[in-house]
């Protein structure tokens, strides 16, 4: 996968250096050189790190005005409901702007001449990524307060993300029709099948019994991972970035997607104890401080949850179809995870610890 990232690299070198609206979008003079390197990817993009270096400042206070670094993504595969991705995220990092810890988008290019499906450039946010295996004492407090943060941003009139009548109802629904598609393929395994007809018949009676939803109003990310939350040693802040798919919905998405076992153990061998869920709840709550009210979240979690893990399997379902016999852009952590998460032993531990 590093062989795959430089050749992005080079690529988008040679797209960078001749861009002049992007120059101009990051302030960056003709004279300014321009450097590329691999930051990062995931099944949807590819990130590399964009600094901007002078090369002839005149003296040390020029050069240090100057110079930056940036974060430019290369979007290789839409996500799901809309059709340009790079769009969609820039639109989105706009809306969650006031929260204070999401990047900042800079330059945009959905042209047919962009490479890949389209570029984001944002600007860079420094810090270690959320480590679930080697946890400070306050880094999931930390992340609960970011958390609270971007779900605090009121929704302007302008925002032109997804806004499902019942986020969870239609998201229980993607899942079935992902478990379709897999009966329906050539790489079905009846084993996998039956667990997936247990879990989506227990998630279906927990829907049922949720109700409806009574404060679907907030901007939520959708994929909470721990890689996404970035916290700086020696700082009481942090950051989130990564918004390929958000919606306006309700907070117990994000919730229970960040603490369902599913979520912790893609980046991680670390599965949260019930007792920490509770305490992260608690966490959250005292973050948002009164800025929206509770509301049913409570009470819709538990189905949250189910749908959170029900998501998972039938991605990794999805997933065999996708890359079976395929050359298309994948992880080395999605070709490691895979048939980890479609297991018997991990489906009876999500059966256990969830439903």
């Amino acid at each position: 996968m590093a062989d795959q990232l430089a050749t992005y690299a080079r690529t988008l070198q040679r797209y960078v250096d001749g861009n002049d609206a992007l120059r101009c979008a990051i302030g960056a003079s003709p004279e300014d050189s321009l450097r590329l390197s691999p930051l990062g990817e995931g099944e949807h993009n590819v990130n590399l790190k964009l600094d901007v270096v002078r090369t002839h400042a005149t003296d040390a206070c020029a050069k240090a005005r100057r110079d930056a670094s940036y974060v430019l993504r290369v979007n290789v595969l839409p996500q799901p409901f809309h059709a340009d991705q790079v769009r969609y995220e820039y639109d989105a990092l706009r809306c969650v702007a006031p929260s204070g810890c999401t990047p900042l988008p800079l330059f945009l290019d959905g042209s047919e001449s962009a490479p890949g499906e389209g570029v984001l450039v944002e600007a860079f946010c420094p810090g270690p990524e959320l480590d679930f295996d080697a946890l400070a004492p306050d880094d999931l407090v930390r992340a609960a307060h970011i958390m609270a943060a971007y779900h605090a941003v009121p929704v302007p009139e302008s925002c032109t993300l997804h806004r499902p009548a019942d986020p969870l109802r239609e998201l229980f629904q993607e899942c079935c029709e992902r478990f379709d598609l897999y009966r329906a393929s050539a790489f079905e395994d009846a084993r996998v099948t039956r667990w997936a007809e247990r879990l989506c018949a227990l998630t279906a009676r927990a829907i049922d019994q949720a109700g409806e939803p009574d404060d679907a109003a907030h901007i939520v990310n959708t994929e909470p991972l721990a890689s996404h939350f970035l916290l700086p040693r020696g700082s009481d802040s942090g950051w989130f970035v990564d918004w390929e798919r958000p919606i306006v919905g309700e907070v117990a998405q994000d919730l229970a997607f960040f603490l369902a076992p599913t979520t912790t153990f893609w980046d991680s061998s670390y599965l949260f104890p019930r007792a920490d869920i509770s305490a992260f709840l608690d966490a959250y709550w005292d973050a948002v401080d009164g800025r929206f009210e509770r509301g049913r979240s409570d009470e819709r979690f538990s189905a949250w949850m189910k749908v959170s893990v029900l998501r998972a399997v039938a991605w990794c379902c999805k997933a065999l179809i996708r890359y079976g016999g395929s050359d298309e852009h994948q992880t080395d952590k999605t070709a490691k995870k895979l048939p980890i998460y479609l297991s018997d032993g991990f489906l009876e531990m999500l059966m256990d610890e969830c439903f």
